[in-house]
């Protein structure tokens, strides 16, 4: 495991960062830990920059996937994890999702949790299946799941693709599958901060659905270009 850069993008995640890092340390011989501070204005910068390898401080919060492709252009391994910063401990579970790509059993692996262990709103879920099943034919369990790992060959793909908030995780997987890739789930136990069906709750799923149909506006773009080319 001594080649895999880990990607973390982070928004005013203080309470949580130094955890998440502390818990990767347990995994033996990652290359490296970055942090993407995505505009954030408690302290998450500060602590990140005390226990991180590599810290990117963006001035604006620019969103999850535009903070996601600056530390993709900074990795320096082979393998590139992307993980949220408010795993806490459970980050360790990452581990589990290396030894797969590592073995060349996938191009993509993405963190599933187990059946009953989340709360929370269903409906942006099965809004990501179904856009993922429309395009690629491909049922995902975890269309929303941050928690992945892809080989760097990928990373042309990524780069040259946009990506929108956080409909970065299904846009991704549609890019993933429609150029041929294997991707694999694989069940863990991460768990984020919950927020269940509170308020917040429910205002972050609204952010994520709202960005998720952002990114299906550009995948419905790209389909018209392409049927337009092959007339």
């Amino acid at each position: 495991m001594s080649n895999v850069s880990v990607i973390i993008p982070a928004y005013n995640e203080e309470v949580f960062i130094k955890e998440t890092i502390d818990a990767l340390r347990h995994i033996p011989g990652l290359l490296e830990i970055i942090i993407i501070n995505d505009g954030s204005t408690d302290q998450t910068s500060t602590i990140a920059h005390q226990y991180a390898d590599h810290v990117i401080d963006l001035s604006q919060n620019k969103g999850k996937g535009h903070a996601l492709k600056i530390g993709w252009q900074a990795a320096r391994g082979e393998f590139i994890a992307c993980v949220d910063a408010d795993l806490g401990r459970s980050a360790v579970e990452l581990k589990n999702l290396i030894v797969p790509i590592q073995d060349n059993l996938a191009d993509l692996v993405i963190s599933k949790v187990k059946a009953g262990d989340r709360a929370g709103f269903g409906f942006v879920k099965r809004r990501a299946q179904s856009i993922i099943l429309k395009y690629t034919g491909a049922m995902i369990e975890a269309p929303l799941s941050g928690q992945r790992i892809f080989h760097r060959k990928w990373l042309d793909l990524l780069l040259n693709e946009e990506y929108n908030g956080f409909g970065v995780e299904t846009k991704m997987t549609i890019d993933f599958l429609l150029a041929g890739a294997v991707v694999k789930e694989v069940e863990t136990r991460m768990t984020h901060r919950e927020m269940g069906k509170s308020p917040a709750g429910f205002m972050h799923r609204l952010k994520q659905w709202i960005d998720i149909e952002r990114q299906l506006r550009v995948i419905r773009m790209r389909s018209v270009r392409m049927r337009v080319v092959e007339k």
